[in-house]
């Protein structure tokens, strides 16, 4: 029981933590004693082999991701082509549109199967420019981020690649196309909450005199006639996202996986913009593109890290498995106990893809065993990943606030929303419709 309330209490520290703007590393280390204490785990062999391997586990897996899609932000920003592509799409939808415009954009890169870690970098100098035509704070630009690739094309859409739909397969026998009609229903219900939710936002800033303001690390000229004029053509400027987006599809039918396709693709497209602006961008700013996208890489990646890291340090206690005994012990119908026990185990691991893998790993033989429709569990129980994951703890969220220079208090708010509240509501409505037959 003690170790239970152990780690209860070192999830709410390390919430409260990171939002009052304690270092992540700070904040997952404090929080990993608190469960190893409580928890009576070995101090030193606990924090090697749990909290360290699992930080530097992450670390291996994506550090080259991590620094060419900041390379590729930076350059893209640099060449003005992030400008063009963000001019071209408010000239099309309407200033008004900004929300719109970059949700569209983040699911196209999305659904192509770019890691959310990489579309923050890639969206973000697009949206700086989209959110300045639209006048609108820059600390929405993780809420509209997460709702295009955290939650429509991560959990819902049928046949999207991301990881959180693709694990489900291994252990349920279906296809990343399962449950297609209720995918589809419950992404239709998304947008549409999501959509709402953010404008109205975006409306009640405005109306309390907020406006867009670039932070310091942020190159974002004012829009004149002169700046339109130096603009780059459009259809040059988005070749390197058909680049990321076909390359990735290429890349993955070719054999590779899911991480090796994207930075090669992403790669491909560095070089592209790089080639096609050489004597544009000044020599001393290709070097500065670089340099400032590695250290972009490493700062995001190691506050990622350090989250990811209390993740490996508390799976192995028992606690954690009292957490899925109770969750599976409620007397509800088998699907809603399997859609609660995945809210339970991403909320305590801060990960989707590493929750829905030890819960296909648990438990996943024994939903199937006792009856419950497989096409259903998978696509409720890959949109219950995507939910609860999203607490401050998470590590995406630490990336997007650094990425974005942004507090949690200024940027995290939106995101709760739009990754917890609607995806739960889309998720127990879920139940209800494949109770009565819809899949």
């Amino acid at each position: 029981m003690l170790g239970s309330i152990g780690c209860i209490i070192a999830i709410i520290f390390m919430v409260i933590a990171i939002f009052k703007g304690l270092h992540p590393l700070v904040a997952a280390l404090i929080a990993t004693l608190i469960a190893i204490l409580t928890n009576t785990a070995p101090v030193w062999e606990t924090l090697i082999e749990g909290y360290g391997s699992g930080m530097v586990g992450f670390i291996k897996n994506y550090i080259i991701m991590f620094f060419l899609g900041a390379a590729f932000g930076e350059l893209m920003t640099q060449s003005g082509f992030a400008r063009s592509i963000a001019l071209k799409l408010v000239d099309i939808f309407g200033s008004r549109r900004g929300v719109l415009i970059v949700v569209v954009t983040t699911w196209i890169l999305s659904y192509s199967g770019i890691s959310v870690f990489v579309i923050i970098f890639t969206i973000y100098p697009i949206a700086l420019y989209v959110l300045q035509q639209s006048d609108i704070p820059k600390k929405i630009i993780p809420g509209i981020v997460n709702l295009g690739a955290g939650t429509l094309t991560m959990t819902m859409l049928p046949g999207t690649p991301a990881l959180t739909n693709v694990i489900p397969t291994q252990y349920l026998g279906t296809t990343i196309y399962a449950a297609p009609i209720l995918g589809i229903i419950l992404s239709i219900i998304c947008a549409f909450l999501g959509l709402t939710y953010l404008n109205w936002l975006a409306n009640q800033w405005k109306k309390k005199g907020e406006h867009f303001q670039p932070g310091p690390n942020d190159m974002v000229e004012p829009i004149t006639e002169e700046v339109r004029a130096k603009t780059p053509n459009f259809a040059l400027a988005f070749v390197p996202i058909l680049i990321i987006f076909f390359g990735n599809l290429l890349f993955v039918r070719m054999g590779l996986s899911s991480a090796a396709a994207v930075c090669a693709s992403l790669l491909l497209s560095n070089c592209y913009v790089a080639a096609s602006n050489w004597y544009r961008i000044e020599h001393s700013k290709k070097i500065e593109s670089l340099n400032k996208g590695a250290s972009s890489a490493i700062m995001a990646i190691l506050n990622t890290a350090s989250i990811v890291g209390f993740a490996g340090a508390i799976q192995n206690f028992g606690s954690f498995q009292n957490f899925l005994n109770i969750a599976t012990g409620i007397k509800i119908s088998p699907l809603l106990s399997a859609v609660i026990a995945m809210d339970i185990i991403c909320a305590i691991t801060a990960s989707s893809s590493g929750g829905i893998a030890i819960w296909g790993q648990l438990l996943g033989q024994h939903f199937l065993d006792i009856g419950v429709n497989p096409q259903a569990l998978h696509r409720l129980t890959s949109i219950a990943a995507g939910t609860l994951d999203s607490l401050p703890h998470a590590g995406p969220n630490a990336t997007f606030m650094a990425v974005c220079g942004l507090k949690y208090s200024e940027g995290y708010p939106p995101v709760f929303v739009i990754t917890c509240i609607i995806p739960l509501i889309c998720q127990f409505l879920g139940v209800a419709l494949a109770s009565i037959g819809i899949c």
